[in-house]
């Protein structure tokens, strides 16, 4: 996939202010790559005289069969990067037969994009300064078909009310009607009830989202979280925070198999997403990339880009020998440091 040309054709499809928010990161660099390279570190080792014939690269995630392990991440503000914005992507998801989570900052509201989706998703969610607010939207999002929620634990509220209210994207988007500053997250602390909390009001299973450490993975697991979900949040919240491929093997070990994980951050190729279901991921979740194709041609390019990337991870299965992603082990791949 030749995401450097995608990336140029978005940038000059969309404002200047949009870019920048797209491609923001904590430390204020422009381009985001340290995750990607962190991924090149783990060479995969093809394996030889296996008899493979054919490869399904579909999954089983969250009572669903998919085409591939690759998932769409929570990413807010898509219709700024197309008029179509956020059921156009669902849409190409449909296509490709990838799982897609709904970003809690979306630019069209649950009820459309529920409308619209035409294959199982899940709604990203917050616990917001607002306690009915948070109720409310965890029974909305059930009631327009989300089959999960994900809880985003890697934003303290001090924090996202300073970009809410700094970033002049964001800004816009709330007089749009899509934030709005009770909607943010709280100062508190998140505590373990909230899992058992939303998913009485919503009736759905809760991921905990922004896990980076494994003793937070175990104590999510404890609190009743579905499945966990290893982020950094696209380096947005803390400058100089650690990849995800760094920590996920940690991660896959302290929950042991307890619950199912995806992990984000970086991926650019079906070869990162078949070194994240080495180290121990369920799935691997992409980002920035669908906003680029949206950006550069709507559902016909996000669908594309996810057809080629499956491609991708078909043919690095082949080449490892695994004709079934259950087959990809923590011996396909090994740490290198050149």
């Amino acid at each position: 996939m030749d995401f450097d040309t995608l990336r140029a054709a978005a940038r000059d499809a969309v404002e200047p202010t949009t870019w920048s928010f797209y491609q923001g990161t904590a430390d204020g660099r422009a381009d985001p790559e340290v995750d990607t390279r962190a991924w090149d570190r783990w060479s995969l080792i093809p394996r030889m005289l296996t008899g493979i014939r054919s490869v399904d690269t579909s999954i089983e995630l969250g009572g669903h069969r998919f085409a591939s392990p690759l998932t769409i991440a929570a990413t807010a503000g898509q219709g700024a990067a197309h008029e179509d914005a956020e059921p156009a992507t669902i849409a190409a998801a449909g296509v490709a037969g990838i799982h897609m989570t709904y970003s809690n900052n979306a630019t069209v509201d649950i009820e459309t994009f529920g409308a619209a989706a035409a294959s199982p998703w899940w709604a990203q969610i917050y616990v917001m300064q607002d306690a009915v607010a948070t109720d409310d939207y965890a029974a909305r999002a059930a009631a327009a078909g989300a089959s999960a929620l994900v809880l985003t634990l890697d934003i303290p509220g001090t924090l996202a009310e300073a970009s809410f209210r700094q970033n002049e994207f964001t800004g816009r988007l709330a007089l749009r009607g899509n934030l709005h500053p009770s909607t943010l997250p709280k100062e508190s602390v998140l505590l373990p009830e909230h899992f058992a909390h939303l998913a009485e009001a919503s009736g759905l299973p809760v991921w905990a989202k922004g896990i980076l450490h494994p003793d937070d993975a175990v104590r999510a697991v404890e609190a009743g979280a579905a499945g966990i979900i290893v982020s950094n949040h696209g380096r947005r919240q803390l400058a100089g925070v650690i990849p995800t491929s760094v920590v996920l093997p940690e991660i896959a070990a302290a929950v042991g198999g307890r619950v199912p994980l995806i992990v984000d951050g970086g991926i650019r190729s079906g070869a990162d997403v078949v070194r994240a279901l080495a180290l121990g991921a369920t799935a691997a979740g992409i980002g920035r990339p669908v906003l680029w194709a949206l950006a550069a041609g709507g559902r016909d390019a996000v669908a594309s880009m996810l057809a080629t990337l499956n491609e991708e991870i078909r043919v690095a299965m082949a080449a490892l020998g695994a004709s079934r992603v259950e087959e990809i082990t923590a011996a396909s791949v090994r740490r290198t440091d050149f």
